[in-house]
């Protein structure tokens, strides 16, 4: 009797635990750090950085939105459409050195390029040319195809005007409007009319460019201007479209 008392005693002991285990909710926060969970809130968060050091363009705009190479995800757009004159001319990229002549520029006497120059495969050639107002600018030609090409045979890709003939004096080079940024802008102008950069790059205090590329798919296709942050002016320009 007492032997059945005792095995009765030891099974309800067993139902009981049982019973008890099936209810108790199961620990899954066993082993795991309790930080783990704000962690991963945290991580799904997104913060904006400034990566940049400079404190110069930071005043024209907002340099957050560029990486630690000061590139950012701006860029003019296919939409966008690229407009210029300068010293009465009206400019567009690509161009043939046959209609810069027709429009009353030629090749400078002092250039080392002759219009039968012979220009390599591949390569490119910055050369002066002059108009009947003895203004200047420097175009680069390009010959896009597999074989060499005379210069005047060679697409134009690229104008530079290297300086800006209000702080230059006596300079031959002249006036210019490139959507509406003039030989007079300021930096906010330029923010303005182009908007955002793509690039800017810091040579020194007094010398920052900023560039405007057309689409992500290329940057050699574009717009850079030059300015002195000290002065708020403009240095240089160019402008380049391969296409």
């Amino acid at each position: 009797m007492k032997i059945t008392k005792k095995i009765a005693a030891l099974i309800l002991s067993f139902v009981l635990i049982f019973v008890i285990s099936a209810c108790k909710k199961m620990d899954e926060d066993y082993g795991k750090n309790p930080d783990a969970d704000k962690d991963s809130a945290a991580s799904e968060l997104s913060y904006p950085e400034i990566k940049s050091s400079d404190t110069v363009m930071s005043n024209y705009f907002d340099i957050s939105l560029f990486d630690e190479e000061n590139y950012s995800s701006s860029y003019l757009g296919k939409k966008f459409k690229f407009k210029a004159t300068y010293s009465g001319s009206e400019i567009d990229l690509p161009t043939t050195y046959s209609n810069l002549f027709k429009d009353g520029w030629t090749i400078s006497e002092e250039s080392e390029y002759k219009e039968d120059s012979s220009l390599l495969a591949g390569k490119t050639a910055e050369v002066k040319l002059i108009n009947g107002f003895n203004n200047a600018i420097n175009a680069v030609f390009y010959n896009s195809s597999k074989y060499s090409r005379k210069l005047s045979k060679c697409d134009v890709v690229k104008f530079i005007i290297p300086e800006n003939c209000l702080d230059v004096k006596n300079s031959e080079y002249g006036y210019f409007w490139i959507n509406g940024v003039v030989n007079s802008s300021a930096i906010n102008n330029i923010v303005e009319y182009w908007g955002i950069p793509s690039h800017f790059y810091a040579v020194n205090d007094e010398h920052y460019y900023l560039d405007y590329f057309f689409t992500r798919d290329s940057k050699r296709n574009g717009m850079t201007v030059h300015v002195n942050p000290a002065d708020d002016s403009v240095i240089s320009i160019e402008f380049s479209s391969y296409k």
